[in-house]
């Protein structure tokens, strides 16, 4: 049996165009089968299907949830980390969410859970900071493993603050217009979002480098180059749209 392996673009910021994606490589043969380290979609190759995907965000799940999906039309293709739940169904199946107020509650969920996590991760950030100069002033030898707890806990912040700011983003559009707008608006999201970052971890690569820490430094410098640049691209898409 053939396998392709598809780059994830982003629930958060990309679920309509990642859920398109998927239904025209369903016509071309190539059907979902599973996501591989998070990051990747398993394709197994078959007949060509029309066929729709939808994604969902629900981490209370019991066998009442799927069997209403099921008995709408809606086949459950797989669940990861028993939060989110990918769907298929025929083209032309009535949408899972119909209407503005079930929408919303489905993304107030997920931007719940990434709300508490950058809460978290930010009060563990400031924690580690204080902790990263105390080591500077009187105990050296523990600071490269407190920095490196600290690296660490950034990833946690950044993985949780971006999807945050971008669920939130959409629960306003839906408020505001009665539904998510197009990709457009996304990319706007998106490049704003990378361009923070990617200050962001330039500016610490500066201070590292200033501060003689040069392994360090390039580490941050390496990765704020890649969001900026990530940024760029997305700027380029959203000028696109118009």
């Amino acid at each position: 049996m053939k396998s392709k392996y598809v780059m994830i673009s982003g629930f958060a910021f990309t679920e309509e165009g990642d859920m398109e994606k998927l239904k025209n490589y369903a016509r071309q043969g190539w059907i979902l089968e599973d996501i591989v380290g998070g990051f990747f979609y398993k394709l197994r190759k078959d007949k060509p299907q029309n066929i729709v995907y939808s994604l969902d965000y629900q981490s209370d799940t019991d066998g009442e949830y799927f069997t209403i999906f099921k008995e709408a039309g809606w086949e459950l293709v797989i669940s990861i980390n028993n939060q989110m739940h990918i769907f298929l169904a025929q083209a032309g199946t009535k949408p899972i969410y119909s209407d503005s107020k079930s929408e919303i509650d489905k993304y107030t969920r997920v931007r719940n859970q990434t709300r508490r996590g950058t809460i978290y991760s930010l009060i563990i950030a400031i924690v580690l900071i204080s902790l990263l100069v105390v080591s500077v002033i009187a105990i050296r030898p523990i600071f490269l493993i407190i920095l490196g707890v600290l690296v660490i806990d950034i990833f946690i912040f950044i993985f949780n603050f971006m999807p945050y700011l971008a669920y939130n983003s959409r629960i306003k559009q839906i408020n505001r217009y009665g539904r998510c707008k197009s990709e457009a608006e996304n990319n706007k999201i998106t490049w704003k979002l990378y361009a923070i970052s990617g200050v962001l971890w330039l500016a610490i690569g500066i201070w590292h480098l200033i501060g003689k820490l040069y392994f360090s430094a390039i580490f941050f410098i390496i990765f704020g180059v890649y969001f900026i640049f990530s940024s760029s691209a997305y700027f380029k898409k959203y000028k696109k749209s118009f």
